[in-house]
């Protein structure tokens, strides 16, 4: 689905409502529905934090931690596939020359 192909959704997190647009479809805007649903209640359960703002602010850092967590263990996969063609290249090239 291309970018601009936004389409409008609504969306009920933590009992507040949205109208959001997005390009990537029903099922994946319910998905992401759930999953902040859930990161809300499992804040909400888990700490002391009163009121949207602070519960919304713990999720983010939850959120945002998890992300960086991420990133930090795809890059260290950057430039794999490089080095595998390049050894691939490598081994082909031992192996015709016998």
């Amino acid at each position: 689905m291309e970018e601009n192909d936004n389409r409008q959704y609504q969306i009920n997190i933590s009992g507040n409502r949205f109208s959001i647009s997005s390009p990537y479809g029903e099922e994946h805007v319910r998905e992401v529905e759930k999953f902040l649903d859930q990161q809300i209640s499992e804040v909400t359960e888990h700490t002391d934090a009163f009121g949207p703002t602070n519960i919304a602010l713990l999720v983010a850092l939850n959120l945002a931690d998890k992300l960086l967590t991420l990133k930090k263990r795809a890059s260290k996969f950057e430039g794999i596939e490089e080095d595998l063609e390049t050894l691939c290249y490598r081994l082909d090239e031992v192996l015709t020359e016998k």
